[in-house]
């Protein structure tokens, strides 16, 4: 029975910190609001392959899990009655930003070798 692969949802914990596993759920990383990993798990299929591969799937989950810590800010921030244009000076990720770190973190699952 093959791998059954599921979209990477990030969850974001009442801590403050932000999950997310890759596709395949074989690599799971919680990191900071700013991206920095507090925790991780790596499977045994996932710790065999290149480790700069590993790596790069990594990272891209770290900035996944940043990014979407930074959208959900930012829809709390306009829930608050913050415009768009003074969100945009903050800096704080879009949608936008958050669909091309889940296309990165696919990517990067994607290419194994």
């Amino acid at each position: 029975m093959a791998a059954q692969k599921k979209q990477s949802v990030p969850v974001i914990g009442d801590d403050g910190l932000t999950s997310v596993s890759s596709k395949t759920g074989t690599i799971r990383v919680t990191c900071t609001a700013a991206g920095l990993p507090v925790r991780m798990t790596i499977a045994a299929a996932a710790a065999r392959r290149r480790p700069e591969s590993l790596a790069r799937e990594i990272l891209a989950l770290c900035r996944l899990a940043g990014t979407a810590a930074g959208v959900r800010t930012r829809g709390d921030l306009g829930g608050q009655g913050l415009d768009d244009e003074t969100l945009g000076l903050l800096g704080l990720p879009s949608r936008r930003d958050l669909v091309a770190a889940e296309a990165a973190a696919d990517a990067c699952g994607r290419s194994r070798r």
